[in-house]
């Protein structure tokens, strides 16, 4: 049985997003047709039209008659709102009134599954890449502290980095799992081990495909592990042993987040890939999950230590002079 066209839909989108991230699609770029869409995905040209209107209605596409399908322009940023969020919130404002819970209600329990208590996050890699990456994604989209850990610390009697010992949970990949298990029964808190997006991992191996594709990145413990992650040969470069302008102008880059902040403004004309965010969704749950049940628990014990102390507190008052 063939998808559902808000499977499709959904599989698009994730292309398209992923594409703009990484720099293998432009804004104004044109899109595959509908046949070769078709064709493709084994569905009715009629079934990726439909999706394709719904990616246009959220802004994300472009339909010109006669022309094509074509990539949006850039997204607004910083205080523009985008129109897509409205309707979210207003299909989330109505299913709060549909369970009898106001909008007003809904703001105030919304802050307190994500404003009571700043969550941190001992991130755990081997290198300096991923350590940077991990903390700066968890940081950036769900507002935790970050503390970097790297492997070499939990080597022999070292003291942890400062804050680790506070952490409320443990961050890691696949590589370095049993480590994070240690580490969080050291300090008696949970596991998340983070797996990256299937569809930016496709991409990434249909680059490979295509092409050489050289890795800028600022560890050399990274640049040796490059090639166990995506199963391909990459060509590693390290910042400050290898000057980038040595790339041949024509071959796909890939910098890490850590060595794209790091590289020249405007280097190679802003071709160079790079990717603010490659959690799968299962991972990025997982810290939703989390953060919202640390929340809750904090806002809860709160109103509890509130009620309890209530009339002692009124008893306080009533003997002041």
């Amino acid at each position: 049985m063939g998808k559902s066209r808000a499977a499709i839909t959904e599989d698009l989108r994730q292309r398209i997003v992923t594409g703009v991230h990484l720099g293998t699609l432009r804004p104004g770029e044109r899109l595959p047709s509908l046949r070769d869409l078709g064709a493709e995905l084994n569905v009715d040209p009629r079934t990726i039209m439909g999706a394709y209107r719904q990616l246009a209605a959220e802004g994300l596409v472009r339909l010109l008659p006669r022309s094509g399908v074509f990539v949006a322009p850039s997204t607004p940023t910083g205080d523009e709102l985008l129109p897509e969020v409205a309707a979210w919130v207003v299909d989330f404002l109505l299913r709060g009134l549909s369970r009898d819970v106001p909008p007003t209600e809904l703001r105030r329990q919304a802050r307190a599954c994500l404003d009571t208590v700043r969550v941190r996050a001992a991130c755990l890699e081997c290198n300096e890449d991923q350590i940077y990456s991990l903390s700066q994604q968890v940081r950036a989209d769900y507002g935790f502290e970050a503390v970097a850990v790297d492997t070499a610390d939990l080597a022999g009697r070292r003291p942890l980095p400062p804050g680790a010992a506070d952490a409320d949970l443990v961050l890691t990949t696949r590589f370095h799992t049993a480590e994070a298990e240690r580490l969080g029964r050291r300090l008696r808190r949970p596991v998340i081990v983070a797996t990256l997006d299937p569809v930016f991992v496709n991409e990434v191996t249909r680059m490979m495909a295509a092409g050489r594709v050289w890795w800028i990145c600022t560890d050399p413990r990274f640049a040796a592990k490059v090639p166990t992650m995506f199963g391909a040969p990459v060509l590693p470069v390290v910042l400050g042993r290898v000057p980038p302008e040595d790339i041949p102008p024509g071959d796909m880059v890939y910098a890490t987040r850590r060595a794209a902040d790091r590289l020249p403004a405007g280097w190679r004309g802003g071709r160079v890939v790079t990717v603010p965010r490659v959690f799968s969704a299962e991972t990025a749950r997982a810290l939703l999950v989390f953060l919202v049940k640390r929340n809750l628990a904090e806002a809860r014990a709160s109103v509890k230590s509130r009620v309890s102390a209530g009339p002692r507190a009124a008893r306080r008052w009533s003997s002041r002079p």
